[in-house]
C-alpha cells in the first residue's frame, strides 16, 4: 500500500511580514520570524472557499493519475464548508466521482492528515475499499483576528490531496494515536461578540501550554512507534513533522538528537496549514528530490486536541 501521488493548492492571497508590521506597528517582527520561521502566509482571497482549493488540488492530482474511479473520500477539516452534508458530499459531487464512492468529513486538526491515512488503509487492507482519496482543506484564517500575535503570523490557508492505493508497492504503519482533552481549552474557538468583524467565533491558543504538550508527546510516541516497528532513529531516513513553526521543530529535533537533514521543513514559505502541513511538505519533499522511493520516512501530526497520530511511511 502506498499513497500514489499528492498535490496541493494554496489560498492565493499572500501576506508577507511586512503586511504584519503595517496593521501592528507594536509588533517586534524580527522577533516574531525568530520564532516563527515563517515569512509568507497563503490566505483565501475574497472569491476563495476552502471547498474549491480542494477541487483543485484533487484535479491537479487527477492531472497526474488520470481520472478514475475512486473507492473512498476523506475529507479532513476543522473548517467545513458544511456540516449538513458533509462538506465531502459537496466534493464528491464537485469532482463528478462515482456513487459507489464513500464519503464523509473527519474533524480532525495538525495530527488530522495522519487519521485520515489511518483510516484509508484501514479500509482497503479490509477490502472495503481499493483507493482511498484523503483531502485536508482548512481556512483557519476566517477565526483569527488580524491583531492576534500568537496566531496571525504562522496560519495559511490551504488544501492537499493524497491518492491512497493497494497495488502492492510501499508499506503504510503501523500508526500511533494520543489524546490529552484536558488541553482542549489552550487551542480552541471562542464565541466573542466582537472580534474584528470575523464573526461569532475567534481561534485561541496558549502557545506555551502546546508547546508543553508537544514536547512531552511527541518524542514518547516517535520513540513508541520506532519500536513497534524495530526501527532505530538511525534507520529513518526522514521525519515529515506538522509543520508547527521554526521553534517548534527545533526542539523536537533537539529533544531526539535528530540529524538536521533528516528533518523535513518548508513552513517559511507556505506557513502552518494544520491538517495539510504533512501531504503539502510531503509534496515539496518530493519536488526536491528529499523523499523518494525506498525510503523509511516517520509522519507526525500534533496540536489541537490535545491530539497527536504518527506512522511509518515505507515508500
Amino acid at each position: 500500500m502506498r499513497i500514489e501521488a499528492i498535490e496541493f493548492q494554496l489560498g492565493s492571497r499572500v501576506e508577507g511580514l511586512s503586511d504584519l508590521s503595517d496593521d501592528n506597528p507594536e509588533w517586534q517582527i524580527d522577533r516574531l520570524f525568530a520564532k516563527t520561521g515563517v515569512e509568507r502566509r497563503h490566505l483565501l482571497a475574497s472569491n476563495e472557499t476552502p471547498l474549491q482549493l480542494a477541487e483543485g488540488a484533487c484535479n491537479r492530482l487527477f492531472q497526474r493519475t488520470g481520472k478514475r474511479k475512486v473507492g473512498g473520500l476523506i475529507y479532513v477539516t476543522q473548517s467545513p464548508e458544511s456540516t449538513i452534508p458533509t462538506t465531502a458530499c459537496l466534493l464528491h459531487e464537485t469532482l463528478g466521482l462515482e456513487e459507489a464512492c464513500l464519503a464523509f468529513d473527519l474533524n480532525q486538526g495538525c495530527s488530522g492528515f495522519v487519521y485520515g491515512l489511518s483510516v484509508a488503509s484501514g479500509l482497503i487492507k479490509s477490502q472495503a475499499i481499493d483507493s482511498c482519496l484523503v483531502v485536508c482543506a482548512e481556512a483557519y484564517s476566517k477565526y483569527i483576528s488580524p491583531h492576534d500575535r500568537t496566531c496571525r503570523p504562522i496560519f495559511s490557508d490551504g488544501a492537499s490531496a493524497a491518492l491512497v492505493v493497494n497495488d502492492g508497492e510501499g508499506d503504510i504503519g503501523p500508526f500511533v494515536f494520543a489524546t490529552d482533552g484536558s488541553g482542549a481549552p489552550n487551542l480552541t474557538l471562542l464565541h466573542k461578540s466582537d472580534n474584528d468583524g470575523l464573526g461569532r467565533q475567534v481561534l485561541h491558543m496558549n502557545g506555551p501550554k502546546v508547546l508543553d504538550f508537544t514536547m512531552e508527546a511527541v518524542p514518547k510516541y516517535v520513540h513508541e512507534l520506532l519500536n513497534r516497528s524495530s526501527l532505530s532513529v538511525e534507520e529513518v531516513d526522514l521525519f515529515i513533522f506538522h509543520q508547527a513553526s521554526k521553534v517548534v521543530l527545533d526542539r523536537i529535533g533537539s529533544k531526539l538528537a535528530l540529524d538536521e537533514e533528516k528533518i523535513f521543513r518548508n513552513y517559511r514559505e507556505v506557513g502552518n496549514t494544520v491538517s495539510a502541513t504533512i501531504p503539502v511538505a510531503m509534496k515539496e519533499a518530493l519536488g526536491a528530490d528529499v523523499l523518494r522511493s525506498g525510503m523509511t520516512v516517520v509522519l507526525m501530526g500534533f496540536g489541537v486536541g490535545y491530539s497527536l497520530a504518527g506512522c511509518i511511511l515505507r515508500t
